[in-house]
């Protein structure tokens, strides 16, 4: 199978889901503002069971790997810091439109793109990648996220110290953050998971990629779409930069085979919906992240086909 077409059958169901979206906020079947009530339910309930049910159900030897989990996080900081500095010294955005810039420039679409690509490129052993990509981001780049919006919030008063350790309550609070760590607790304790338990966590957990995909076309659906600076640089920095910062990254902590390419190749993701998630529920960034998503997953057509072919 070519590149060309592993790549258009992990995308097509994709885009059509997001196409789904938007022809339903544009002939009103659905109002756009009520995509909140779809973030809402993507993000505090269906992909906080998925992410609990995966990682109690993980064997403790599956993190054994440090170097692998280290390349990653490090992949995605590297990042996420370069699109916030460029976000605040150059756009003089505020903290919280900063914070939700470099989260598109460095999040990538693991829980959504990253399952189809994965398991037609890598085989059935690509669910690990998706855990420890997805847990990685979700406790490095979303808490982090998290604590600068509420930050960056007009509410917010007193010291900054203050306002630092409240941001990190918020962000501790949230099922994104305590339910991963939840079950990984579960999985090194060796505390077992009901097979009842597995089976209802996954059947909200299943929904994550349909929910969040469609009411990104919600978001759409409601936006002019204009490709600004900021969004080439979104885009720029996710599909063309970070690939090839994984891939430095990866020779420079001495990895390679297999678990290079999955590091590169996990780079390459587009953007995850999550952004538009974080901009829905915030108020901040919208126009920008949609753009950046809808940008990003088209081009990745491309990326992703070229890191697949240059790495086999």
């Amino acid at each position: 199978m070519s590149s060309l077409s592993v790549i258009l059958r992990a995308l097509v169901p994709v885009a059509f889901v997001i196409l789904l979206g938007v022809f339903a906020g544009r002939v009103r079947l659905i109002r756009p503002e009520q995509s909140n009530v779809l973030a809402t339910l993507a993000l505090d309930f269906c992909l906080p069971a998925l992410l609990f049910g995966a990682t109690a159900t993980m064997a403790p030897g599956d993190w054994s790997n440090w170097r692998l989990s280290l390349g990653i996080a490090l992949g995605l900081l590297v990042i996420f810091i370069s699109a916030l500095i460029i976000s605040l010294a150059f756009f003089r955005n505020t903290l919280a439109a900063s914070s939700l810039q470099a989260l598109n420039s460095a999040f990538p679409n693991v829980a959504f793109i990253g399952v189809p690509v994965f398991t037609a490129v890598l085989g059935k052993s690509a669910m690990l990648l998706v855990v420890i990509g997805n847990l990685i981001g979700n406790l490095v780049l979303v808490p982090l996220t998290l604590i600068l919006l509420a930050a960056g919030s007009q509410t917010r008063t007193g010291t900054k110290l203050r306002v630092i350790w409240n941001s990190l309550l918020d962000a501790i609070r949230q099922p994104l953050i305590w339910a991963p760590l939840a079950g990984l607790f579960m999985a090194l304790t060796h505390i077992p998971l009901p097979v009842l338990g597995q089976k209802s966590l996954f059947l909200i957990g299943d929904a994550t990629s349909g929910v969040a995909l469609f009411a990104t076309g919600l978001i759409l659906s409601g936006q002019k779409l204009s490709l600004s600076l900021p969004t080439i640089l979104n885009v720029g920095f996710k599909n063309a930069v970070q690939p090839v910062a994984m891939w430095l990254l990866a020779l420079l902590l001495g990895i390679t085979g297999l678990e290079q390419h999955e590091m590169i190749l996990l780079g390459a993701l587009p953007t995850a919906p999550i952004t538009a998630m974080f901009a829905v529920r915030y108020k901040v960034y919208a126009e920008e992240s949609g753009a950046t998503i809808l940008f990003s997953t088209i081009c990745s057509i491309v990326t992703l086909g070229l890191v697949i072919a240059l790495t086999r």
